[in-house]
C-alpha cells in the first residue's frame, strides 16, 4: 500500500545476517535436485540417433557432430558447442536445444549426403543442373591440369595453355584460368586417386611400408612413403605420400609414415597394428637400427613385423666389399672415372673424338660415367661403351700425344690412358669385368623388379653364384671375342703389349663376390620356409604329398596371431594347403608356370585361409626401388625454377605423375564432381574476367554491370 501514500517512504526489509545466509545455502545443497542420466533418453527418437553418453566422465556427446561438423565448414562453432567437447548439464532442454541448433543440422545434412548413394547428393544434383558448356569447359581444363601433372610441367604453364586452346577454337571459358585454380584442380585429380588408393588398402587384410630419405632443390630433407599389399596373389605397390624433414632422425620419420598412414590411408591405431606387416628401406641406421630405428619403434607395436634391407642396395654394398680387395677392380673403377672426366670436362676434347669416330666410322665413342646411382648396370654400360669406341679413343690418344699445340697436362694424361688401353692384362681384365658385371646387372635388374618377393631370392641367388662360379673355369663371351680379336698381338690396328693376365686374378675376384653376397643375403628359417612354398620355382615337377608340409606349419606357427587377427582359421591352412597343391599340378604342366593370382581368381573361395597366409607373404617387401624411382620423377617436378613447391602440391603432382591414367584414358567427370562437392561456395563456371571500370569523371555514361572475378582473386 506503500506505492499510494505520496512522500513516504516504505520501511526497509530487514536484511539476513551472514551467518543467516550460510545456512540458507546449507539448506539449498542439502535439499536440491539431483540430477542424472535418464536412459530413457538414449531410446528417444529425437536423440537416439545421435546421443552418446560417458559413465566415466559423466558427459553427454553428440556423435554426428564429433564426426561431421568439421566437414560443414563450422571449425569456428566446435569450440562452443557443448555436446562436442562433452556437455555436463543432465537437462532435456539441452538436449532439444542441441537438437534444433544450426550446427547439428548442418553436420546430419552432411551425414546424409555421405551415405546417399552415388549420383543423389545434393552437390551431385547441382553439378548435373549445370548446363554442358559448363562440364565441357571444365573437362578441358581439368583435361589439362591432368596433361601437366603427367608430364612434370609447373602450373604457370596452365595459363598459356589455355590461352593456346582459345587460339585453336576451343571453348574453355573465361572462368577459372589462372595457377591457383590449376593448383586446385590438380589436388581433386589427386585426391580421386586418393580415394581409390584408401579403398583398396582398407580392402587389403596386410600392408607394409617402403621409405627413403633424399635432398630435393631446396636442400630440403624429404621422406617418401610407399604403400605394397597383396589381395589373392596379385602385388600391387602404390605411391603413399613425401613429407619434409626438419631433421632426418628416427623419431620424426616414424611420426611421418604413421601420420601418412593416417592421412592418406585413413588407417587408425587398432586396425593400422593389425595390417602393417613389413616395413622396407635402404639399410641406413636410421631406419634399421636394432635399439630405436624406425623397424625397431614399428616393432614395439607389432613384434611379427618383418624389416627388411633392401636387396639391390645389399648387392650394390657386396660388390662394393668385394671391389676393395682386389687392387685391380679400384685400378680399372678410377680409369672409367678419370677418362670420363677426361672428355666430360673438354669440349675440345669431345669435339676431336667425334670427328675422330666420325672419320672411323664409328657411332658410340663417348665414354660414360659409372657414378650417379649405384646400380652396377652404369659400370657395366660404360665398360660396353668403352669396348665399343676403343678404337677411336687410342687414336684421338694418340693424335694428343703427338700433338704440339696440346697442353702438357693433356699430354700427360693421355699417355698414362694409353698405358692401359694397350696393355693386355688391362684390357682383358676390362673383357673379364664386362663378363661379371653382365652376370650381376642381370641379378640388379631382376631385384628391381616391382613384383619381386623374398620367396624368391634364394633361387636368384645361387644362379646367380653359379654363373659366377664357371667364370673360373671358363671364359666368359667378352673374354673369348678379345682372344679372337688379338690373335695376331693387336686389337683393332693397335699393338697391346705385356703378358696375358694370371687367372688368379679372376679367381680372388670371383671369390670376393661370391663371400660378399652369400653374407649380405643370409636367409633366416621364415624366409626359407616361404621360399620354398610361395616360389612355384621351387616346386619339384612331380607332385609330392609331403612337399611343403613342414614349412606350412612353420608358417602357421610363426604368423598365428596375426592371420586370427586378420579373420583367417589358421586349424584349416595346412588342410588347404593339400588340397590346393593336387590342384595346381593338375592344371599346371609344368607347375613353374603356375602364379597365385591366377590360382587365387579359380581357388580362393576353396582355399581362403590359405590365400590369407599367401598374401601375407607377398605383401613383405624385398626391396626400396621405388622410392628410387619416386626421387627421380621428384627432382623432375621440384627444381630449380620450382623449389618452393609446397608437400601437398608435391605430393599431389607425384600421385598423378606415377599412379594416374595417360592422357588419352584420363576421366575428368570423378574429379569435377569432388571439385565442386567441396566448394565452401557457390561456383560460378560463367564468371567474367575484370574489364574496363567506367570513371565517376563521366556522369553521362550508364555504367556497366559489375562484373564478378575468379573465386581465386576474390579469396
Amino acid at each position: 500500500m506503500w506505492r499510494f501514500m505520496n512522500n513516504v517512504e516504505p520501511p526497509k526489509k530487514k536484511g539476513k545476517t551472514d551467518k543467516e545466509k550460510a545456512e540458507v545455502r546449507r539448506e539449498y545443497d542439502h535439499n536440491k535436485r539431483q540430477r542424472s542420466f535418464q536412459i530413457t533418453w538414449l531410446d528417444h527418437p529425437d536423440y537416439c540417433k545421435w546421443l552418446r553418453y560417458d559413465r566415466e566422465t559423466k558427459l553427454m556427446f553428440c556423435s554426428v557432430c564429433e564426426k561431421w561438423a568439421k566437414a560443414t565448414g563450422a571449425a569456428t562453432t566446435l569450440t562452443r558447442c557443448e555436446f562436442v567437447k562433452g556437455c555436463s548439464s543432465l537437462r532435456v532442454e539441452s538436449l532439444q536445444k542441441h537438437a534444433k541448433s544450426h550446427t547439428h543440422a548442418k553436420a546430419a545434412d552432411a551425414k546424409a549426403a555421405s551415405e546417399k548413394q552415388p549420383g543423389t547428393s545434393e552437390a551431385e544434383k547441382l553439378l548435373k543442373q549445370l548446363n554442358k558448356t559448363a562440364i565441357n569447359q571444365l573437362s578441358h581444363k581439368f583435361r589439362t591440369c591432368h596433361a601437366l601433372a603427367k608430364h612434370a610441367r609447373p602450373f604457370s604453364d596452365f595459363v598459356w595453355q589455355c590461352d593456346l586452346d582459345e587460339a585453336k577454337g576451343v571453348d574453355i571459358g573465361n572462368a577459372y584460368r589462372n595457377e591457383v585454380k590449376c593448383r586446385e584442380f590438380t589436388d581433386a585429380i589427386a585426391e580421386i586417386l586418393r580415394q581409390d588408393l584408401e579403398r583398396q588398402v582398407t580392402n587389403a587384410k596386410f600392408i607394409s611400408v617402403m621409405c627413403d630419405e633424399s635432398t630435393d632443390a631446396a636442400i630440403v630433407e624429404q621422406l617418401i612413403l610407399f604403400v605394397r599389399y597383396s589381395n589373392i596373389g596379385k602385388i600391387t605397390t602404390k605411391f603413399l605420400s613425401i613429407q619434409p624433414l626438419e631433421r632426418a632422425t628416427a623419431a620424426n620419420c616414424y611420426e611421418e609414415i604413421i601420420a601418412a598412414l593416417h592421412e592418406q590411408c585413413g588407417l587408425q591405431e587398432p586396425e593400422l597394428w593389425s595390417k602393417l606387416l613389413g616395413f622396407g628401406s635402404d639399410g641406413a641406421s636410421v631406419m634399421t637400427g636394432r635399439r630405436s630405428g624406425v623397424g625397431a619403434r614399428l616393432k614395439e607395436h607389432q613384434p611379427k613385423i618383418q624389416t627388411v634391407h633392401c636387396i639391390a642396395h645389399r648387392l650394390e654394398l657386396a660388390i662394393k666389399q668385394a671391389g676393395q680387395q682386389v687392387p685391380m677392380v679400384g685400378t680399372m673403377t678410377q680409369f672409367l672415372k678419370n677418362i670420363f672426366c677426361f672428355y666430360h670436362n673438354s669440349t675440345l676434347n669431345r669435339g676431336l673424338l667425334r670427328r675422330t669416330a666420325e672419320a672411323l666410322g664409328v657411332t658410340r665413342c663417348i665414354p660414360t660415367r659409372t657414378g650417379g646411382t649405384r646400380w652396377i648396370g652404369h659400370t657395366q654400360q660404360a665398360l660396353i661403351n668403352l669396348q665399343s669406341g676403343y678404337p677411336v679413343i687410342v687414336q684421338h690418344l694418340l693424335e694428343i700425344k703427338d700433338d704440339r699445340q696440346t697442353s702438357n697436362d693433356s699430354k700427360g694424361k693421355s699417355a698414362g690412358f694409353l698405358k692401359l688401353l694397350l696393355s693386355r692384362p688391362f684390357i682383358q681384365f676390362l673383357h673379364f669385368m664386362t663378363d661379371v658385371t653382365s652376370v650381376l646387372g642381370r641379378l640388379s635388374y631382376t631385384f628391381q623388379r616391382a613384383d619381386i618377393n623374398l620367396s624368391e631370392i634364394p633361387k636368384i641367388v645361387k644362379d646367380t653364384i653359379d654363373s659366377l662360379e664357371k667364370l673360373k673355369t671358363q671364359n666368359g663371351p667378352n673374354v673369348r671375342k678379345l682372344e679372337r680379336a688379338t690373335s695376331d698381338g693387336c686389337l683393332h690396328g693397335h699393338k697391346i703389349e705385356g703378358t696375358p693376365i694370371d687367372r688368379n686374378v679372376y679367381d680372388r675376384v670371383i671369390t670376393s663376390i661370391t663371400d660378399a653376397i652369400n653374407i649380405r643375403f643370409e636367409i633366416d628359417a621364415t624366409q626359407l620356409a616361404a621360399a620354398k612354398v610361395i616360389n612355384f620355382k621351387s616346386w619339384p615337377n612331380e607332385l609330392d604329398q609331403d612337399f611343403g608340409d613342414s614349412e606350412i606349419a612353420q608358417l602357421v606357427d610363426d604368423f598365428n596371431s596375426v592371420l586370427e587377427e586378420a579373420g583367417a582359421d589358421p586349424n584349416k591352412i595346412e588342410m588347404e594347403w593339400t588340397s590346393l597343391k593336387e590342384s595346381t599340378y593338375t592344371d599346371y604342366k609344368p607347375v613353374c608356370t603356375a602364379s597365385w593370382e591366377a590360382l587365387g581368381i579359380k581357388y580362393q573361395a576353396d582355399a581362403a585361409n590359405l590365400f590369407c597366409m599367401v598374401d601375407l607373404l607377398l605383401t613383405i617387401p624385398a626391396h626400396s626401388v621405388e622410392c628410387e624411382r619416386g626421387f627421380s620423377h621428384m627432382k623432375r617436378v621440384k627444381t630449380d625454377w620450382r623449389n618452393q613447391l609446397k608437400a601437398t602440391a608435391l605430393t599431389s603432382t607425384l600421385r598423378i605423375l606415377m599412379e594416374g591414367p595417360s592422357v588419352r584414358e584420363f576421366d575428368p567427370h570423378p574429379a569435377i564432381s569432388h571439385w565442386n562437392s567441396t566448394a565452401g561456395r557457390a561456383r560460378r563456371p560463367f564468371q567474367s574476367p575484370y574489364g574496363h571500370r567506367q570513371s565517376w569523371d563521366e556522369p553521362e555514361c550508364d555504367l556497366p554491370e559489375e562484373s564478378e572475378d575468379d573465386d581465386a582473386m576474390q579469396e
